[in-house]
């Protein structure tokens, strides 16, 4: 009886001993998961034209600034902060970057290491947005296969990334050819009115650009909206957004949002915002992209197959 309460003691001891050592280590582990601050990255993608040199020095200022105001939000940018795209995927793959600023093009290249609940998006962009193809009212144009052979504009726009895959499966889902191959020329111009305009007045034959962009050149100019009309809309999209690699530090994570979030209340982040003329963010579930990936899945599919078609056929 005595030595089986020994026996009994000692297993308690035993216990309470790798019960006190499991929390110490996890404890230590835990401490030092959440001293390092999450490294995050953007990809030059999301810039779409604006200089690179100049937004990586605006965001350097920028973000110290923040630091100050908000606090430490448990975060660090990489040196450059916009790097190139294969490199932010790397980082992704290879868990060197913790938290990402991407175009959905390169989330489809990580979807599956990126947490599923914690997407970060623009609030115009969180129920998607779509594209427009434009025409003039008073052209031969009255269905997309009439044009073939057109001089179409498109806008030079961070927005605008995923304007190659839907106008690509469009055409395809039409039995026409890519559009490189469809149209005479799609040339990408920077300035909205430079894109709406030369439609307007007939000197090239359509334009494609963002709904939102559109809405806005017809508030500023209402005869545009009388004299031009949508030929074709994309479905609602969201081209760009900001990511977590799944199991990254919760209350890092958190705390990163909440300043996300918060950003807009500090001058240095009003100015950041700025650069991408944007209002809010809001958090989505990877769920919510799924019009997106497919449609970024079936272009790639679609390249593939015009590829390999390209090289059996010299």
């Amino acid at each position: 009886m005595e030595r089986s309460k020994q026996m009994t003691r000692r297993q308690v001891l035993a216990i309470m001993a790798a019960t006190a050592a499991s929390a110490l280590t996890n404890g230590r582990c835990r401490g030092e998961s959440e001293a390092r601050p999450l490294r995050f990255a953007v990809s030059e993608e999301t810039l779409a034209g604006a200089n690179l040199n100049d937004a990586r020095a605006a965001y350097k200022i920028w973000l110290r600034e923040i630091y100050g105001q908000l606090g430490s939000f448990t975060a660090t940018p990489v040196p450059e902060v916009f790097i190139a795209s294969e490199d932010l995927v790397r980082g992704v793959r290879q868990g060197t970057l913790d938290c990402y600023g991407m175009t959905a093009l390169e989330l489809a290249k990580v979807v599956e290491l990126t947490d599923p609940d914690s997407l970060v998006v623009e609030d115009y962009m969180a129920d998607g947005m779509e594209y427009v193809l434009l025409v003039h009212t008073g052209s031969r144009f009255k269905q997309l296969a009439d044009l073939r052979g057109a001089q179409v504009l498109s806008h030079l726009h961070r927005d605008m990334v995923l304007l190659p895959a839907w106008l690509s499966t469009m055409l395809a889902a039409n039995n026409l050819p890519a559009p490189e191959h469809f149209f005479a020329g799609n040339k990408l111009i920077g300035s909205l009115n430079q894109v709406v305009l030369p439609v307007f007045f007939g000197r090239v034959d359509g334009a494609c650009l963002a709904r939102r962009s559109w809405e806005t050149a017809m508030e500023l100019n209402p005869q545009l909206g009388r004299d031009l009309r949508l030929l074709a809309v994309s479905p609602k999209v969201t081209p760009i957004l900001f990511g977590f690699r799944r199991n990254t530090n919760a209350n890092a994570r958190k705390a990163l949002i909440d300043s996300i979030q918060r950003v807009y209340s500090v001058p240095a982040g009003r100015q950041i915002v700025a650069l991408y003329q944007s209002t809010a963010f809001v958090v989505r579930p990877i769920a919510a992209m799924k019009v997106t990936l497919d449609l970024i899945r079936q272009f790639d599919r679609l390249s593939a197959k015009q590829a390999a078609s390209a090289k059996g056929h010299p």
